[in-house]
């Protein structure tokens, strides 16, 4: 049944938009594939449109790409070194990268997300092809099976690191924070599939499978960042409805997770509930920080940093990945970002840069916000997409996720979708 639909499905796009939905579908297990071979298609749309300069939401984001170059090439040319550390002026250029063309990924796909209907079908396509990474994350950490695997010499590696106590499932993604962000992009639209009416068996099956396996690999990734998004997502996707049963569902796994870490002082119920609650929750994430030196511990100590660098250099910036040689030098540790994007592209292009894309990204998600929601009018659809998008984004300020490839493309992809909600609605 299913084959005989995507069959159908297929005869009936052009090719095109079939060579489209299946870069989506390969990108989460062979991203390097799936990029490639988006790289070609858009190369191909971009001479077919040529409107860049039409579309005004179009127009930030040239500038700041103007404002980046600028900035490359001021670093370049002052060849920085960081408080007497050496900095690699290569990283300067490689930096660009990481921007300039998703600015143009946002312009050249959006001719694929202009109708509701079309962005569920990417987000379905975003689910199906997520099955490797479902798969993978439960055969790290149940059955303990770790890689790297490589398939075509290499071309495809999936990395699978051994499960530790410190960590949880990361599958795909080798890191679990990365993985806790991509199964929150594809948790809206598989509640949307999961609460579709008039679903045959096989239909069924399948959206639980999805819905009831994102849930178990969101919590086990032990992602903090994955956990918010997993509650914030499906309260906006379902609407407040939801709180009746996500509340007594929250409180019902703090309980154990209160007592394991010792607020409740009784020994006999501390030792039941770390028998129940994973030892990354009870010794790593809590034990380990104390609130008197929550100040000196991870990002604060990170986004305090990483402002006092940006003062220092407001208009360019120090160049791009240029905080690990900053933070190693003033601290002697490492750190590979600072943990906020807004404060990243501050640190390495200036705060123009910064200010202008930071806004951008508000703006469209404000006014698509308004097109999703208005009157009470709530598309499933569209309001997955949306939030879906809003999920990359929120996890952006605790962590940075977006450079993987595939996190970053979706992001810009999604908030092309979002320029089109603006457009037609």
């Amino acid at each position: 049944m299913i084959i005989k639909k995507l069959k159908t499905f297929l005869l009936n796009n052009s090719l095109e938009n079939n060579i489209f939905y299946v870069s989506i579908f390969l990108l989460p297990s062979a991203p390097f594939f799936a990029s490639l071979i988006l790289f070609f298609l858009g190369i191909k749309l971009s001479f077919k449109n040529k409107t860049y300069f039409s579309d005004k939401w179009n127009i930030p984001f040239f500038y700041a790409g103007l404002l980046i170059v600028f900035s490359c090439l001021s670093n370049f040319i002052s060849r920085p070194f960081f408080y007497n550390q050496p900095y690699q002026i290569s990283l300067i250029w490689i930096g660009i990268f990481n921007w300039i063309p998703y600015f143009w990924v946002f312009w050249v796909f959006q001719q694929f997300t202009e109708k509701s209907n079309e962005r569920y079908k990417i987000g379905l396509f975003l689910l199906a092809g997520s099955v490797p990474v479902i798969l993978t994350c439960l055969a790290q950490y149940f059955l303990k099976i770790h890689g790297p695997f490589t398939f075509l010499q290499g071309t495809i590696t999936w990395y699978l690191r051994p499960i530790h106590s410190y960590n949880g499932m990361s599958g795909l993604f080798n890191n679990a924070n990365y993985t806790g962000t991509w199964l929150n992009i594809i948790l809206p639209f598989s509640l949307v599939l999961f609460f579709e009416e008039k679903q045959y068996l096989l239909k069924r099956f399948v959206s639980i499978f999805f819905l009831f396996f994102i849930l178990i690999c969101t919590i086990f990734t032990f992602s903090r960042n994955a956990i918010l998004g997993l509650i914030i997502g499906s309260i906006l996707v379902m609407g407040y409805k939801s709180l009746k049963w996500i509340l007594p569902t929250l409180f019902t796994i703090s309980i154990p997770i209160i007592t394991s870490i010792g607020v409740i002082p009784n020994q006999n119920l501390i030792n039941i509930s770390k028998k129940i609650v994973p030892e990354i929750i009870w010794n790593y994430r809590f034990n380990s920080i104390g609130i008197e030196n929550l100040d000196n511990y991870g990002r604060i100590h990170i986004w305090n940093s990483a402002i006092n660098f940006i003062l220092e250099k407001p208009i360019w910036g120090w160049g791009s990945s240029s905080f690990p040689t900053l933070y190693q030098a003033t601290n002697n540790i490492y750190k590979a970002h600072t943990h906020n994007l807004a404060l990243e592209l501050a640190i390495s292009f200036g705060i123009p840069v910064m200010l202008i894309i930071m806004t951008s990204f508000i703006l469209i998600f404000y006014f698509s916000k308004n097109k999703v929601f208005y009157k009470g009018n709530r598309d499933r659809y569209e309001v997955a997409w949306w939030t879906s998008s809003l999920l990359i984004l929120i996890s952006q300020m605790y962590d940075i996720q977006y450079y993987d490839i595939r996190i970053g493309l979706i992001f810009w992809l999604f908030l092309g979708g979002l320029r089109n909600i603006i457009r037609n609605k």
